[in-house]
């Protein structure tokens, strides 16, 4: 065959063959392409799954906080409505137990008021903002309170005031109807005057007593006063006085009178507490009263036979007698029980000391300290009313009379002094028993002086009986200052009779107790 036959099948067999190269070069190059293209896609396919993979521990990682975080918020939820229900419990307490518990601790003093009812929240927030809020309450109850009761004592007192006026007022017209009709074609009628003047008497007294209870003052004003006449008006101030009180016994040596500035406070406290001890006295037993000089002044000692007080009552006396202590009308009972507290705003207020003890017969016995500065020595031209008690002088032995007497006897008698006209007073008088020098001097020398206060005498000379009075009358006698003593003395001593047989015993009033 010749040479260009075989070339022509090579040719076309390399041409295949480049072809079937080219062919498998491009294909392998296409391949080489998808497979780059899907090796990416894989990659991208790998990096959405990781991401995807971290997505999804992130959700999971935050929903295991949602979880925990609502798991938590839960427990916070359960504690809450516990501290909730904890604390409404501990408020109903508060509002249920406590707080009554402390309004009638603050009327009653021994109420306790009850603390926190879990005692686990003892020293807590809690604790300390009901502690707070007690307080508070406290503070403004006895504030309230305060402003009440002191609008209600002014209230008392200007009442007080205006009945004590008119009381008085009817006083002084009985006094007047008394000195006119005081005749003995009068008897009846006099006898009828002297009860009603007794009862206005005890009207006066106590609405004295619940005025200064409430402070105000007694209303009344007197001049320097024999103590022992002081006595004796107590005496008269109290109902039944001449079948319940026995006395007074005036165990005085001096001449010794109550300043005018507090006559009508010892009065008053005189006799409110012999009221007192009467009212709770009972028996056959009389109600004594007494007055002693003691080294700080005087003292008025009264014991009753009564049913006594028991310790509550002897703290409450002795916290209302001293008049240290603030008192309010609602601490004083229903009905008001307002002597002690009267008692110790003037005891206070003058420097007295009032004090009360078990008395050897079972009651009580009060003891009224006067000290000295409200003391003064009498001037020698007056005398106690002839109502008061002659002093209790002590017994002399016979070996000292004896000396006495031999003494006297040395002693030259001295000149008889010249005539000394007494000034007529308004209050009764009775002449001193007649005593030595030596026997009115001889007490008074162990004790300590007392202010004196003389009796300024008159500026112009004094008409005497059987002379002329100024309006030229020589006819008219004068009456001597004997004369008015005696008939001022008999009127009082009939007065006296004829108010004890106007009183028939009465049951006491309720409202008469301190």
């Amino acid at each position: 065959m010749p040479p260009d036959s075989f070339s022509v099948p090579i040719m076309i067999g390399a041409a295949v063959l480049a072809l079937a190269l080219a062919g498998v070069v491009i294909f392998h190059i296409r391949l080489r392409r998808d497979l780059a293209k899907v090796r990416g896609e894989l990659v991208q396919a790998r990096q959405a799954h990781e991401h995807l993979t971290r997505e999804t521990s992130a959700r999971n990682q935050w929903q295991g906080q949602v979880e925990r975080q609502a798991q938590e918020s839960v427990e916070q939820i359960r504690e809450a409505r516990a501290q909730q229900d904890l604390l409404r419990a501990e408020t109903e307490h508060l509002i249920s137990k406590r707080i009554p518990a402390l309004l009638s601790h603050l009327r009653a003093p021994h109420v306790i008021v009850p603390g926190v009812q879990n005692p686990a929240l003892a020293g807590t927030d809690i604790d300390r903002q009901h502690r707070a809020i007690l307080e508070a309450l406290t503070r403004g109850v006895r504030e309230e309170g305060e402003r009440i009761d002191e609008a209600a004592q002014a209230v008392v007192r200007g009442a007080m005031s205006r009945v004590q006026t008119q009381a008085l007022r009817a006083q002084d017209l009985l006094a007047g109807v008394q000195q006119r009709y005081s005749g003995d074609e009068h008897t009846a009628l006099l006898r009828e005057v002297l009860g009603l003047d007794m009862f206005n008497e005890l009207m006066i007294r106590r609405v004295q007593v619940t005025g200064i209870a409430c402070g105000a003052t007694p209303g009344l004003s007197r001049d320097d006063t024999y103590l022992v006449d002081l006595m004796v008006g107590a005496i008269s101030r109290v109902e039944n006085f001449e079948q319940r009180v026995e006395g007074p016994a005036n165990h005085l040596r001096r001449r010794i009178g109550v300043a005018a500035r507090a006559a009508e406070s010892i009065l008053l406290i005189t006799a409110e507490l012999l009221a007192n001890a009467v009212h709770h006295s009972h028996g056959t037993l009389k109600v004594t009263i007494a007055v002693h000089e003691t080294n700080t002044g005087a003292a008025i000692v009264i014991d009753d036979a009564g049913v006594g007080l028991n310790e509550d009552q002897y703290a409450r006396a002795t916290r209302l007698l001293s008049g240290t202590h603030p008192v309010r009308l609602i601490d004083l009972g229903n009905p008001p029980h307002t002597g002690w507290a009267a008692i110790g705003r003037q005891a206070a207020h003058y420097g007295m000391q009032v004090t009360v003890k078990k008395s050897a017969f079972g009651g009580v016995q009060a003891v009224l300290n006067i000290p000295t500065a409200l003391l003064v020595e009498m001037p020698e031209d007056s005398r106690p009313s002839v109502l008061a008690p002659e002093p209790i002088r002590a017994a002399v032995p016979a070996s000292a009379t004896a000396l006495r007497s031999a003494h006297v006897a040395a002693v030259p008698a001295p000149a008889p002094a010249p005539a000394i006209r007494l000034e007529p007073v308004a209050s009764s008088v009775r002449p001193e028993p007649a005593t030595t020098p030596e026997q009115r001097q001889a007490p008074a020398g162990d004790l300590a002086p007392l202010p004196q206060r003389r009796r300024q005498s008159p500026t112009g000379p004094r008409p005497s009986r059987g002379q002329g009075g100024s309006d030229g009358s020589d006819d008219k006698l004068l009456t001597t200052p004997e004369e008015a003593q005696k008939r001022w003395g008999d009127f009082q001593v009939g007065a006296e009779a004829g108010r004890r047989e106007a009183l028939p015993p009465q049951q006491h009033d309720i409202t008469e107790g301190i």
